[in-house]
């Protein structure tokens, strides 16, 4: 038994060291070329692109043996969102809010993605239900904010804001909301505003 364990060990050593140094071949002869204006190639990003298509294939087979398993429809999601395929990283994400309704980060993403694709009700709607499910959720509450500040509904950015500041203010979202608060300015009161005179 210890044999097997040993030799399995070995032929897993083997195999890295054979993938090291074709991994450092690969680098000493390089097949991408400087274009004609100087500039270096676009193949890492090909490559990068390619990386990404591979996990969506991958991550396809995977989601055949476990249909409608949310960690993978996220990923997925957010692949063709990287990719620049939003209406399928919709396709995704509603998959994996019908399969998981209280899937809080679904939601969050699918608010995202549809405020992207200019569905600003829609996101809007997604964002409100991560706030049915915690009402505390200071990124649903940022991302709020956010949407209202940029449909100029400044009133309803700075409510968002000012709860998710409230909710927790050492957070990336928090922070956030804060400097959006400060971008909108001191609240005027509505008794102190004056009417301007004819």
């Amino acid at each position: 038994m210890q044999r097997k364990y040993i030799s399995l060990l070995v032929a897993i050593a083997v195999a890295a060291a054979i993938l090291f140094a074709l991994g450092k071949m690969s680098n000493r002869h390089p097949s991408d070329k400087t274009s004609p204006s100087g500039a270096g190639s676009t193949a890492p990003a090909a490559d990068a692109t390619s990386s990404k298509e591979h996990e969506i294939k991958a991550l396809s087979v995977e989601l055949e043996k476990k249909p409608n398993h949310p960690p993978i429809l996220l990923r997925m999601a957010q692949l063709a969102r990287e990719l620049g395929r939003n209406d399928e990283a919709v396709g995704y994400l509603r998959q994996l809010t019908k399969a998981d309704p209280e899937n809080v980060e679904g939601h969050l993403e699918l608010g995202r993605v549809l405020y992207e694709t200019n569905d600003v009700a829609g996101a809007i709607e997604e964002t409100n239900r991560v706030l049915k499910l915690n009402p505390k959720n200071v990124d649903a509450l940022y991302n709020l904010g956010a949407i209202y500040a940029n449909v100029n509904k400044p009133e309803l950015a700075r409510q968002y804001w000012t709860d998710a500041v409230a909710a927790d203010p050492q957070s990336d979202s928090g922070r956030n909301a804060q400097n959006g608060l400060q971008k909108l300015g001191p609240q005027i009161p509505a008794h102190a505003a004056k009417v301007p005179h004819p």
